[in-house]
């Protein structure tokens, strides 16, 4: 089918490179046509041009080692402004090139033959020509047999990128699609105002889980199959792309906002009936979404914000929420503090430890002290534990972060030594560092570096579902024991505390969570179940501690219920390493 040239200069630059097609590798398939292409009409040389404002480029070429020429002397600067096969029979008697250094000089030009390579569009991107040193004639037959070659050159080159533009398992416009058309939107209409929308259908865990279980191909029917209902559900007329396994995304104008917005409504009801597989699956629907028009935005940010949108739908379990500025600042300042954590665990500035005292109820003498991480930000201040050591359990940083934790606990143990004062650390390690196949060797290693005691060390460790379902986190937790490593569970009673698993973890010591201690002087259940708990521990010849006694009336009710150690700010504040010997002597 012919196509119909469209002659507007800056739309088929536009073009040129939305294609990409100026990008310079080696083509084997475009050489293999060249090569073809010289021999059906017995050329010296045959070259495939792109044209862009300045530059004529050569995307394949046989017959010639230019690389390149100036648009101004281009013979295919005609022949993008033709639908037809532009023919110049003798250069040397045409006017317009007779003086060209390409005719003129080296490779001599006398014949050139090109046909214009015409997009769906209309806009002709260059040509694929022939170029020969002496005069020819060519007749209707060859312009038609260059012209259908021609057709097959740009088809390669527009199929090649749809293709790159495609989803390969739903069939729908990917992400890098999105981002082009983001981007071309905001330049075409500046003036009406858009919504992207990001929506969620299956968890990424549990797809792997299918995939794991029933394969792949099943995973990629279900995720097809979504496809096709959100275009259905959401109007098959606009374009739904597919960003990430199970996540999907839709551009509507602001005027539309209500429509679509019932239409997720609907879709989110029909979605978990129209599903379907061979096996029950679980799908749900879960939007996000950001508003973006005048002044540009780069459509990388807008589709950051609907993510940012759409995580919080996903937290807060909503059908659809709005991108919120303040949310989105809270995550952005997560990922900044974790990027100076990273400098500070590599550097040690601004990392300390604090030192909590326990003391033992029945002689009211110190029992040892919990090393207490903190860290001040050079710019932001001190920084809670309770935000920055949860990001850093996500990452390898945690790895590092709690080397140095052990490192220095185990240094100021030797240090107090030295000063004639025997006081146990205990610090904090996570499920996460369990799993760590080296800890119990780095720990070791640390100990007999400096000369410490293992006795005078105690590890704390939160009872989580992922540690006790680790049989490697149950050995390290027995290879430290071994070792001579005090065990304790902390934050006893607030989370996981499944009885049945005591038994294989090698602990002494239960540290009751605050949340039940602090209550328990005027809440009759936190007080029945504490005191329960003691005395479980006890029949259990566990060793407990209640953490976060800051009255005299709760360390009364403790030491009623017998319990054996108790921390809090009744006695004493974390304090700096230098104030602990002066303190713990009205303790000793």
């Amino acid at each position: 089918m012919k196509r119909v040239l469209n002659p507007n200069e800056s739309k088929r630059l536009s073009a040129l490179q939305e294609l990409k097609a100026l990008e310079t590798s080696n083509d084997d398939v475009l050489d293999l046509i060249t090569k073809l292409t010289r021999e059906i009409f017995d050329v010296p040389i045959c070259l495939i041009t792109l044209l862009d404002e300045h530059q004529q480029w050569f995307k394949s070429k046989i017959g010639t080692t230019l690389e390149r020429a100036d648009r101004t002397t281009a013979f295919c600067d005609h022949t993008i402004r033709s639908e037809a096969v532009f023919i110049v029979e003798d250069a040397r008697l045409d006017d317009r090139f007779k003086n060209s250094p390409l005719v003129a000089g080296p490779p001599n030009i006398r014949f050139y033959a090109g046909a214009p390579l015409i997009t769906r569009e209309g806009f002709a991107l260059g040509s694929l020509c022939l170029l020969a040193d002496t005069p020819l004639q060519f007749s209707h037959r060859q312009k038609d047999m260059l012209t259908d070659l021609a057709a097959i050159v740009i088809d390669i080159i527009e199929t090649r990128h749809a293709v790159a533009l495609t989803d390969i398992v739903t069939r729908l416009p990917n992400r890098q699609r999105l981002i082009a058309d983001l981007d071309l939107l905001q330049q075409q209409d500046s003036e009406t105002s858009y919504l992207l929308i990001l929506v969620d259908t299956l968890d990424t865990l549990y797809a792997y889980d299918i995939g794991r279980a029933m394969g792949i191909p099943l995973v990629e029917d279900i995720l097809a199959n979504i496809g096709t209902f959100l275009r259905s559900e959401l109007n098959e007329n606009e374009k739904v792309y597919s960003l990430v396994l199970g996540r999907f995304a839709i551009i509507k104008k602001l005027e539309d906002q209500a429509t679509i917005f019932n239409d997720l409504q609907l879709a989110a009801d029909k979605i978990q009936q129209n599903i379907t597989a061979d096996i029950p699956i679980k799908v749900h629907l879960h939007a996000g979404y950001t508003q973006f028009s005048n002044p540009f935005k780069l459509p990388q940010e807008i589709v950051r914000e609907a993510m940012s949108a759409l995580h919080e739908a996903i937290i807060e379990k909503q059908l659809l929420m709005p991108y919120q500025l303040d949310k989105d600042h809270h995550q952005l300042r997560a990922f900044s503090l974790l990027n100076d954590l990273i400098s500070s665990v590599h550097s040690g500035e601004g990392l300390e430890l604090l030192y909590q005292p326990k003391i033992r109820l029945n002689d009211k003498k110190l029992n040892g002290v919990e090393a207490l991480l903190r860290w001040q930000h050079p710019t932001l201040g001190l920084i809670s534990p309770s935000e920055f050591i949860p990001l850093a359990e996500k990452t390898p940083l945690i790895t590092p972060l709690t080397d140095w934790v052990i490192t220095q606990a185990i240094k100021q143990i030797a240090s107090w030594q030295k000063s004639g004062m025997d006081i146990n650390v205990s610090i904090n390690i996570t499920a996460n560092n369990l799993l760590e196949r080296d800890l119990v060797k780095r720990i070791h290693a640390a100990l007999i570096t400096h000369q410490v005691s293992p006795a005078m060390l105690e590890i704390e460790c939160l009872e989580t579902q992922q540690m006790v379902d680790s049989p490697f986190a149950v050995a390290s937790l027995n290879a430290l024991k071994q070792l001579g490593i005090k065990i304790a569970l902390d934050d006893f009673g607030s989370g996981y505390s499944n009885l049945n698993y005591l038994q294989n973890i090698p602990a002494e010591v239960l540290k009751l969570d605050q949340s039940l201690v602090q209550a328990i002087c005027s809440d009759y259940k936190s007080k029945v179940i504490v005191k329960s708990m003691i005395d479980m521990a006890h029949a259990l010849s566990y060793s407990v501690i209640a953490e976060g006694v800051e009255d005299e009336a709760t360390l009364l009710c403790l030491e009623e219920f017998n319990c054996d150690t108790v921390q809090g700010f009744y006695y004493s504040q974390p304090m700096a390493q230098d104030k602990i010997i002066d303190w713990s002597k009205a303790y000793s």
